[in-house]
Order: structure tokens, then sequence, then C-alpha cells
């Protein structure tokens, strides 16, 4: 297990495997559906989608004296229809859980991207890895709305790799 601060360097990005556990430090936007469909509508992605990984996540309320709620992973094939376009907007990593369609994978590797996986049903640990939040666009839409988060060590699982490996399909990279 190692320690990768954000943002990540194509070299950093190369050596990650799939199946490897990785502690994420620095700057993430969480963004789901209706975030997605907002950005992509009007063109404008309120983040460096370059250098700052999305995650798919939408947190629950914070408890009195918390920085957030319970920040749990969403199902990133509900993600699908709008990677294509974020991918070609410069996104090299994408935070969600489960695995997506080959297609998908595809379009990952073509564009040098990653994707990792955080643990669903560890929301309320996860939380505690999250030294910030701010929402920085479409506030209405609560937990929906875009937000940057400051990690801290982080746990989350290389699932595709840049070298065809997938913990989803059992195949690994050396």
């Amino acid at each position: 297990m190692r320690t990768v601060t954000l943002p990540a360097s194509d070299e950093t990005l190369r050596s990650f495997r799939a199946g490897e556990m990785i502690l994420l430090s620095g700057l993430v936007a969480t963004a789901r559906d209706a975030a997605h469909s907002l950005m992509l509508s009007t063109g404008n992605i309120p983040f460096d989608v370059q250098n700052v990984p999305v995650f798919y996540m939408g947190p629950s309320p914070a408890p009195p004296g918390m920085v957030i709620g319970s920040s749990g992973p969403t199902t990133s094939a509900r993600m699908e229809p709008f990677i294509p376009e974020m991918l070609r907007f410069g996104m090299k990593i994408a935070i969600g859980k489960g695995d997506m369609s080959d297609s998908t994978r595809e379009l990952f590797q073509k564009y040098g991207a990653v994707y990792l996986a955080a643990t669903g049903g560890a929301g309320a640990h996860a939380s505690t890895k999250i030294k910030s939040r701010k929402v920085i666009a479409w506030d209405y839409l609560g937990p929906e709305a875009v937000s940057i988060l400051e990690l801290e060590d982080f746990p989350v699982f290389v699932a595709w790799d840049l070298h065809k490996g997938s913990i989803y399909t059992g195949s690994r990279s050396r």
C-alpha cells in the first residue's frame, strides 16, 4: 500500500496496478448524475477535470462537529453516459464502485485514465478521511452538488489500470 498525493502525474498513473490499494491525499471533486448532466449540457465544468479526480459520491449531511456525513461511492455504471465527454475534457481519474462496460474500459485505456474503486458500505469510515468540503456548483442539488473534498489517506483500490488490468475480470497486470 502506498500514499499518492493528488494531482497524480502521468508517470504515477502508469505505475498503478489493478488490485493495488492506494491511500489518496489531496483534492477530488464530487459529482453524480445530476451534476454531470449540468456540466455537460452547459459546458461548465467548475473544477480542473485534468488534475482533480471525479468521485462519484453524494455525501449525507454532516453531523454536528463533523466536516461531512457518510461518504460512500455511488455505482459508477450510472455515470457511463457522461464518461466519454468527461474523458474528452481530460478526466484522468474517476473514483466510484462497481464495474462498468467493456466499451467504457476501452475508453479509459484510449484516454490514459484510471478507474479507482472506493469500498461500498464503508461511507462512515471514509468520511473520517475527508478533511474539508466546499460546495462549488449547483448547491440546490443537495448531495448531488459539485463539491471539492480534501482527502487525507483515503483508501481506494486500482480497479482498472493503464495496462489493461481489471479487478473485475481477474486480469492483473505485472
